[in-house]
């Protein structure tokens, strides 16, 4: 799996968890626009991490592979644990 479809999978992730979040009542959708929020940051700053380790360290740049899989990964999981919670939440 190559950079490019890790960090595309990460924001289909986030766009999935807008989607869903605009069906939740107000109080829900507070929480989830935060989380939001803070997954759009980790994606921005993952994103800036890969260009400039990329730039400086071509050689190296397939070692970094696994470490931004386990980072869209994490991304994944809290996307579900969000929805895991409060009556009706979809089950992961």
């Amino acid at each position: 799996m190559d950079t490019e479809k890790i960090l595309k999978e990460v924001r289909e992730k986030i766009d999935e968890l807008i989607d869903k979040a605009k069906d939740l009542g107000a109080e829900a959708r507070e929480e989830i626009d935060e989380t939001i929020e803070e997954l759009k940051k980790q994606r921005d700053k993952l994103e800036d991490k890969m260009e400039d380790f990329k730039t400086k360290n071509e050689p190296k740049f397939e070692e970094a592979k696994h470490h931004l899989r386990k980072a869209a990964e994490e991304l994944e999981l809290a996307v579900k644990k969000i929805f895991k919670k409060g009556p009706g939440a979809e089950e992961v």
